[in-house]
């Protein structure tokens, strides 16, 4: 049952990303801040097809080198997301987003998690586990969230709020809080996808909140070609 719900899960990632590069295209552009959460979306989409097929390939070598780049991609592309929840919040004039300052100290954090989590992979040993149809390898130190995810749910936390209080725009934050919630509480159902799709609903929560606030963005291309046809 495990291995459909991988599957399933990867299928909807690829669906996003797919629906994610034509969004940021007509609204933005593909070097923009947006694009990690493009980046995020892929990397999850990769992490849960490799959980899919494992039982598919079989123990071995092969298996191994791809899980053990599933915490390589994650430990490089998931603290992007702070850049992409400073952007949000910077769309809509978060006070504290306006300075320079902040976007030094969020591209410093995020530099500083991409660090720690090279740092973390170097001394991992991997094992494989097998559980509910579903064969992977995973870290033999691992105990509880990382400590990268923790900061970087922390700081998306903060924006979700802001963004809320300002635009009374609740989906951020129930993501947010549904990916907390799913992690943190034990839930009594026979599944190691149960994860999976708290944080598959916390990033689609991101694009919808992306879809949400992209008129907020006044130097948007897309935003200033409307405003001059809507002039003439």
């Amino acid at each position: 049952m495990d291995t459909i719900l991988y599957f399933c899960f990867s299928l909807v990632y690829m669906i996003l990303f797919i629906m994610g590069i034509t969004l940021i295209r007509r609204q933005d552009n593909l070097l923009s801040h947006s694009s990690f959460l493009l980046l995020v979306t892929f990397a999850l989409f990769a992490d849960n097809i490799i959980i899919a097929s494992g039982k598919f390939i079989g123990d071995g070598p092969l298996l191994e080198v791809l899980n053990q780049s599933r915490f390589w991609i994650h430990g490089f592309i998931t603290p992007t997301l702070i850049l992409f929840g400073w952007d949000m919040a910077k769309r809509i004039h978060i006070p504290f987003t306006e300075k320079r300052s902040a976007f030094y100290f969020f591209l410093y954090l995020t530099s500083g998690l991409i660090i720690y989590e090279c740092i973390e992979n170097m001394h991992k040993t991997f094992v494989p586990v097998s559980e509910y149809g579903v064969l992977r390898y995973v870290s033999e130190q691992s105990s509880g969230p990382p400590l990268m995810v923790l900061v970087v749910t922390l700081v998306l936390l903060v924006i979700s709020i802001n963004i809320f209080l300002r635009e009374r725009w609740i989906w951020m934050l129930l993501g947010v809080v549904i990916m907390i919630g799913g992690s943190a509480i034990p839930i009594p159902i026979e599944s190691s996808a149960l994860t999976n799709a708290f944080e598959m609903i916390f990033i689609c929560s991101l694009w919808y909140t992306y879809y949400k606030l992209e008129p907020h963005f006044p130097h948007s291309d897309s935003s200033l070609e409307l405003q001059q046809k809507r002039v003439k």
